[in-house]
């Protein structure tokens, strides 16, 4: 289960953390082996990478909310994208948030946002694949290019992720 692979990771001890105090994750990652997923685990480096705002604002009722959804947008339901799906291009691609995060291979790493990097990836977990990336993939700082390409994915925003869901 992805849940025991992020806790089972000293490098990835803050977002368990996170994930422990957001919560909502646990349904996300235990999916039906039907349903694919893709997430992109931010390791300890990516939240120092956010300075002083993460460990300021983790500790508010708005910072957990802010998480939570930061976190969310990490997160591409009913899509098992590999490193193979992204090339040279600019592309993009649609997380749970129903929001864009462009991606490119530059140099032989996947990089998304045009910063962060995936460090390890095509990591297999039940029902999907992790990436680990270097940097938090904000929400707030999606660009969405019209004319910018879509790396191939099977979520369709609006789409249910899992028949179990509540909004299914």
């Amino acid at each position: 289960m992805a849940l025991d692979f992020v806790r089972s990771r000293s490098d990835l001890s803050t977002l368990a953390g996170v994930i422990g105090e957001v919560g909502g994750f646990t349904q996300a990652f235990d999916t039906d082996p039907a349903w694919k997923f893709t997430f992109f685990a931010p390791n300890n480096d990516a939240f120092e990478n956010t300075c002083t705002y993460y460990d300021t604002f983790a500790a508010t009722p708005k910072g957990k909310w802010w998480l939570g959804n930061t976190i969310l947008h990490h997160y591409v339901p009913n899509s098992e994208l590999t490193s193979s799906s992204f090339n040279e291009t600019l592309q993009q691609f649609q997380t749970a948030m129903y929001l864009y995060v462009g991606s490119q291979v530059v140099d032989g790493t996947v990089v998304l946002k045009q910063v962060a990097k995936v460090v390890e990836s095509d990591l297999p977990v039940t029902s999907g694949v992790l990436h680990i990336v270097d940097h938090l993939l904000d929400p707030s700082a999606q660009i969405f290019m019209a004319d910018t390409p879509r790396v191939s994915q099977t979520f369709i925003a609006g789409s249910c992720s899992h028949p179990s869901f509540s909004y299914c």
